[in-house]
């Protein structure tokens, strides 16, 4: 045992200096990044920068600019973090951020007064509990980056506690003044944040019918789109009226509805005479909620569309597009409803907040056990945040000794560069590096440009920081550069000279880009280690929510509406998690046996299953063999025929589960067991893959998923189903349950093919 070590440091060091070989040969490290000018966010960054510059607008005309700025140091991260979330959470998450940065002013002013060296410590424990929050997602790893940086930042200006405490107070006061311009805000967007959400869904779902009706004979069905605005929707606007938060939560279940009936309907290569009108629609239905007005008038010209609408008699997915029928006239109803002033006998007020309570306590009690899980050295998070901890603490033990000015720019560096991933450490590294160089050299020209006044350094500063805003998510280079420029003004109206900031802060961040990519290279998270346990995870829930809806297939009414759609969400989320974790894959160095093309190939399958799942989802909520009736005066406004509370979505007008249908699979009764068996091959199957993934070693044997799948056919050939409804202008189940059973065998023959290809050494 005690020679194991070793060979463990030498594959290490080997892996690190392939790593290195392979940056400078390729210049990977030159990377500018993408120049994404679509994601220029222009009014969130007026907003921001409205809320940064005003302590310093404040203090300079109470001639305390230094209150000012302390203040405008606690807005500034602030106005970072109200860019994450949607609503409520973003409020959440700019409220937490400023209560952590003043506790963090306090600690690393208080501490830099009594001795430099106190602050290492801080460092360490502040910097571990930014990597461990990036656990729980991008918005809570930006607010405890914002900890962590205003620790260091107070260290600059060394307070006795008193004065640190008031210091504390006016960054509380600036940052919590960025919640209020967020909360200010909803009341001049009520509602277009989320039409224009639900209108990209449903333009998505267009191009996705569009691509379906245009593929070649013999392609596999195109995959549905992964995200439909759920975030959004699901965290409306406080400030919008009952009705319209009610309906446009129904036009997002309508379109999750839609989604599974055309999955179903690429499944089984439906013309373009029905896939191409209903593309028209959808489009209809996302022009009509961007317009904002004339819904009536809209909805009556879709309706005409959608009348005009013919299905062939004797097609195989008849059933899918009645479905897809329903579905669109449910939405295009609710389009129609959307101007009306009534409200539906929905929840009320206090039920809502009731719920809202407790999501809140569910979702608090979800983070802090992922924390709990992701704490130590077992996790890819956890071993970032020790080894960000460890590195930033190396950069205040070398700005303690060395002495150098503004030396806490080392550790400012680290603590932004060093990341959880392989690409964004190097990259932004790399980016930060060139953005502080043309910032610094910008900001020097800026400063002995304006020599007219403090007024004019202000101006600047809020014109450099909302630029600043403006960018962050269009290119960090660009972001970077208006960051340093707007550093050197600020502390120019602090009294330091533009030409020795400029020159501190290029030195600061160069020897912290060094020792932020040193540290990941010493010590690597590489996507390959934990790939392999999401795409294991990805298996696991597809599986899940196969077997559920081949279940309720067979049996009507064996799984409720609720819990297949909870493990259609749990399987989405697992897949997409699983293509990330691919595509991070792609922008590594190759570390066999878990690489990007092993990657790509078995979330490729992932995706067949989810096709499989979401066509006989669909085939569960078949509608009723006669069209759909129009919504009465009388009925509840801007809810679908036959919907209504406490009537699932799914028994609908929309998507309802006809009695007529219901008794097709029940003279089919014979294939109940035979189902029920493949069913748990189904998830055996996926226990299989998935140990595998997880140990890296070839699967054992599968389950007879083929053999069990003939078993079906064989049933259902002795029932005389051979794909002939019962029903006038319905398909039977046959077609549909032997080409989803079809599907899910396919697609775990291969996984196990690819594994044992790949991880037995072939």
């Amino acid at each position: 045992m005690s020679g194991e070590p070793l060979p463990a440091v030498a594959a290490w060091v080997r892996s690190t200096r392939r790593t290195l070989a392979a940056e400078f040969s390729q210049g990977g490290w030159l990377n500018l990044g993408q120049f994404r000018w679509s994601d220029l966010r222009t009014g969130s960054a007026l907003r921001a920068g409205a809320g940064m510059i005003t302590p310093l607008a404040l203090g300079l005309a109470t001639n305390h600019l230094e209150y000012g700025v302390f203040a405008s140091l606690g807005s500034l991260p602030a106005g970072m973090v109200s860019f994450q979330g949607v609503t409520r959470t973003r409020v959440t998450a700019v409220v937490l951020a400023a209560v952590g940065m003043a506790v963090a002013t306090f600690a690393g002013g208080a501490a830099a007064y009594a001795s430099g060296w106190l602050l290492l410590p801080l460092v360490l424990v502040f910097s571990y509990a930014s990597g461990l929050l990036a656990a729980l997602g991008q918005r809570f790893l930006v607010v405890g980056l914002q900890w962590a940086v205003q620790l260091v930042i107070a260290t600059a200006i060394p307070l006795p506690p008193g004065d640190a405490a008031i210091r504390a107070g006016f960054v509380l006061a600036g940052g919590l003044w960025q919640g209020a311009l967020v909360v200010a805000s909803w009341a001049f967007a009520r509602g277009g944040r989320e039409r224009s959400s639900l209108a990209s869904a449903y333009r998505t779902l267009a191009r996705y019918a569009e691509q379906s009706c245009r593929r070649e004979p013999g392609d596999r069905a195109a995959f549905p789109p992964g995200e439909l605005g759920e975030d959004v929707l699901h965290d409306q606007n406080p400030l919008l009226r009952a009705a319209d938060r009610y309906r446009l939560l129904l036009l997002l279940a309508e379109a999750e509805r839609i989604r599974a009936r055309l999955a179903a309907l690429a499944a089984f290569g439906a013309e373009c005479a029905l896939l191409e009108p209903g593309a028209q629609v959808l489009r209809g239905l996302a022009d009509g909620l961007e317009a904002r007005g004339g819904y009536r008038v809209r909805a009556a010209a879709l309706e005409e569309t959608l009348n005009s609408i013919e299905l062939p008699a004797e097609a195989p997915w008849r059933w899918a597009g009645a479905g897809l029928l329903g579905e669109l006239r449910a939405a295009v109803r609710l389009l129609g409803h959307l101007d009306r002033r009534e409200i539906e006998p929905a929840a009320g007020p206090l039920s809502e907040a009731a719920r809202a309570r407790s999501n809140w306590r569910q979702a608090l009690s979800a983070d802090l056990l992922a924390l709990r899980a992701s704490a130590g050295t077992s996790s890819q998070f956890g071993r970032h945040a020790i080894r960000l901890a460890v590195v930033a603490a190396l950069g205040v033990i070398i700005d303690q000794a060395s002495g150098l000015p503004h030396g806490y720019w080392i550790v400012l560096t680290v603590l932004i560069v060093l990341r959880p991933d392989y690409s964004s450490t190097i990259y932004r590294g790399f980016q930060r590096a060139v953005g502080t160089v043309i910032g610094a050299g910008l900001g020097v020209a800026t400063a002995l440009l304006l020599h007219v006044g403090p007024a004019a350094l202000v101006a600047a500063v809020g014109v450099t920081m909302t630029i600043a805003y403006a960018t962050v998510a269009v290119n960090y280079l660009l972001f970077a550069v208006f960051l340093t420029d707007f550093v050197v003004l600020l502390l120019a109206l602090l009294g330091e000279t533009a030409e020795h900031t400029a020159a501190a802060r290029l030195i600061g961040t160069g020897i912290g880009a060094v020792l932020a990519l040193i540290g990941y290279l010493v010590w690597p998270s590489w996507e390959s280690e934990s790939a392999h346990q999401k795409i294991a995870r990805m298996f696991e829930t597809q599986a899940r929510y196969a077997s559920l809806v081949l279940r309720a297939y067979v049996r009507p009414g064996w799984a409720e509406p609720a819990e297949m759609r909870s493990a259609q969400l749990e399987a989405r989320r697992e897949r997409l998690e699983a293509e990330a974790s691919a595509d991070r894959l792609a922008d590594e160095p190759a570390r066999p046996p878990m690489t990007a093309r092993l990657a790509y190939a078995l979330t490729g399958t992932g995706r067949r299953m989810a096709i499989a799942s979401l066509t006989l989802h669909a085939a569960v909520e078949r509608p009723p063999a006669v069209p759909p009736r129009a919504v009465s005066p009388s009925e509840a406004p801007g809810v679908p025929a036959g919907q209504g509370p406490g009537v699932p979505a799914s028994q609908g007008a929309s998507g309802a589960t006809g009695t007529a249908t219901s008794g097709v699979r029940e003279q089919n009764a014979a294939v109940v067991p035979a189902v029920g068996k493949f069913a748990d091959g189904v998830e055996a199957a996926a226990g299989i893959i998935a140990g595998s993934l997880r140990s890296l070693r070839p699967p054992a044997d599968m389950p007879p998923l083929r053999e069990l799948q003939s078993t079906i056919y064989n049933d259902l050939s002795e029932a005389g189903d051979h794909g002939a409804g019962h029903v006038p202008g319905l398909a039977g189940p046959g077609p549909v349950l032997l080409s989803s059973t079809d599907e899910f065998t396919d697609a775990f023959d291969s996984a196990a093919d690819i594994l044992r290809r790949r991880l037995g050494g072939e």
